[in-house]
């Protein structure tokens, strides 16, 4: 008696006809994650401090043009500067907000969101409970878009000079 195994090919079906898997190396994957090829880098993070001190190393080290964005600058300047190349951006947390700010980002440069969790967030204050329903509100509101709007995520739990080999890591992916 002879065993005989049948080989079944099965198909799956994708709702979304749009979706497909894409195998690419070199300059096409810098093009794939972060849109055009512009060089360009944008920083999220709730702490402000970490965000500015890691745009600024990367600048320095990447030999590129520094750009931090305050929250009075608006929207226009943050579209002005997804624009130009080149250039190490750090942005005020309200950018993330706008989902045709992620847009512009996303498909300008590599969006890189320094991640900080709860704890790491309340050692930096006074441990108050004012703090806490801050940091609570804070997490709430700008997290979500932070994650949608990142091709990369950075964890705030390290030194900064870990902080920023990660980061450096993460833009040459």
């Amino acid at each position: 008696m002879t065993n005989t195994t049948e080989m079944v090919d099965i198909e799956y079906k994708v709702n979304d006809a749009k979706k497909q898997a894409v195998h690419t190396n070199g300059a096409d994957k810098d093009f794939l994650i972060g849109g055009r090829d512009s060089g360009n880098i944008f920083i999220f993070a709730l702490n402000d401090d970490l965000r500015r001190f890691i745009a600024t190393q990367v600048a320095e080290k990447l030999g590129k043009e520094l750009v931090i964005i305050k929250r009075g600058d608006g929207n226009p300047a943050i579209l002005e500067m997804a624009e130009k190349d080149n250039q190490v951006v750090s942005l005020p947390r309200g950018a993330a907000l706008s989902e045709k700010n992620r847009n512009k980002l996303q498909a300008n440069g590599k969006v890189l969101y320094i991640m900080s969790d709860f704890l790491t967030l309340l050692n930096a204050t006074d441990r108050s409970e004012d703090a806490r329903e801050q940091i609570s509100l804070m997490l709430n509101r700008f997290e979500p878009s932070f994650m949608n709007a990142a091709h990369h995520i950075v964890l705030s739990d390290q030194t900064d000079d870990e902080i920023l080999q990660d980061t450096l890591e993460k833009i040459a992916i």
